[in-house]
């Protein structure tokens, strides 16, 4: 599939659709998107569609840059730059630059005067270290046009948040992006975003706890909705970022903000709107025991058939976790996360030689199963 996991068992799609519909199709602008041919991981992607994800979620903007090119981002970036000129303003184009390139800076100064409206920086996939000078100019060029720049955060990026903090620290008016939740720095980098008005954190990511830790820990103002497409379909993306922001008792108007608005202000040159303090972990509930075994067990599952390894005894011991007491708290829960499993199960049977056929109906049970207290879907299967 051109978006990988998106060939949704129709039994999944009233569940996604019931949360995501709730939100209008003209509000949502996804922080986090990819068109490239010709990354080392595989992964392919054309403008058509990443376009086309975005209707299947019933979304309507995206920013987007480039996957990884070896060889070098600057036919990679007039082509991200020629596919946003050519979509009716669906698509708004970030340049990727690399440091490494001794023409970064030009680069940058180049693909601005070409149309786009920011940066997309990658320390591992390009593999530089921060703080980096080339890295310092990119910020401040930046900071001259109020424009983002969206740093990919995760795991194995040493200093990644402290240079990003004394970064946003010395060009206020730069709109710095952690993407994938910040998961490389999170912990403690959270803190920082109470005070620095330019520091986000984007929602591409798919562990539950992840994201509730992000919801908890962070201000609404600083969370920006993404997909991270063609990595993950957007209909997905957009029923983890509204379940677990409805977990931690975030409201509707916040909501709005989180899957678009705030970032058409930004992309507008505008400051982000404050939404309030980060709501703290009370609103997650107590804890539920039999719910966290579904998850972990649901969560190891998909990180095997991310892998391509057999999920099958992973998603029976999360089916076993499901099993109790007709009366028992959550029971209701706990029999829509077996049927999702079983769904999931399905799906290896179908194509044992795909083991990413269970992501989908895996997702949804982790995601259930790490928020128990908001109930079953309202259009439980």
């Amino acid at each position: 599939m051109p978006i990988d996991n998106s060939d949704f068992d129709p039994r999944l799609l009233g569940v996604l659709r019931a949360e995501t519909d709730a939100i209008g199709d003209g509000l949502w602008f996804d922080a986090h998107t990819h068109i490239g041919f010709n990354d080392p991981d595989g992964r392919r992607a054309t403008a058509s569609e990443i376009i086309g994800g975005l209707d299947a979620a019933g979304q309507h903007r995206a920013l987007v840059f480039a996957m990884h090119e070896p060889d070098g981002y600057a036919p990679a970036n007039d082509r991200v730059l020629d596919a946003a000129q050519r979509s009716d303003g669906r698509l708004l184009a970030l340049a990727r630059i690399s440091p490494h390139h001794d023409d970064a800076v030009a680069e940058a100064r180049r693909c601005l005067r070409a149309g786009a409206r920011g940066f997309k920086l990658h320390p591992r996939s390009d593999a530089f270290a921060l703080p980096h000078p080339a890295v310092e100019h990119v910020v401040a060029i930046a900071a001259e046009g109020r424009m983002p720049v969206l740093f990919h955060a995760g795991r194995g990026i040493p200093h990644l948040g402290e240079a990003v903090v004394d970064l946003a620290r010395r060009h206020p008016d730069a709109r710095l992006i952690l993407a994938h939740a910040g998961i490389s720095d999170l912990s403690w980098i959270a803190a920082a975003a109470h005070d620095l008005p330019n520091l986000f954190f984007d929602t591409s990511w798919w562990m539950v706890s992840d994201l509730l830790a992000l919801f908890t820990m962070v201000p609404p103002a600083r969370i920006l909705y993404a997909s991270d497409m063609p990595y993950g379909p957007g209909l997905m993306s957009a029923f983890l970022f509204l379940r677990v922001s409805g977990a931690v008792g975030l409201g509707e108007a916040a909501r709005r903000e989180i899957a678009g608005a705030q970032l058409a202000r930004l992309m507008d040159g505008e400051p982000a709107r404050e939404l309030g303090p980060a709501p703290g972990p009370a609103g997650i509930g107590a804890r539920v025991i039999a719910t966290e075994r579904v998850m972990s067990y649901a969560a190891t599952a998909v990180q095997l058939a991310f892998r391509g390894a057999d999920p099958t005894e992973a998603l029976a011991l999360a089916r076993v976790a499901c099993r109790g007491r007709s009366d028992a708290p959550l029971a209701d829960v706990l029999g829509f996360l077996d049927v999702t499993l079983a769904i999931a199960m399905e799906a290896f049977a179908r194509q044992p030689e795909r083991p990413a056929a269970i992501i989908p109906a895996a997702l949804v049970a982790v995601t259930v199963a790490g928020t128990p207290h908001t109930g079953v879907p309202p259009a439980a299967m």
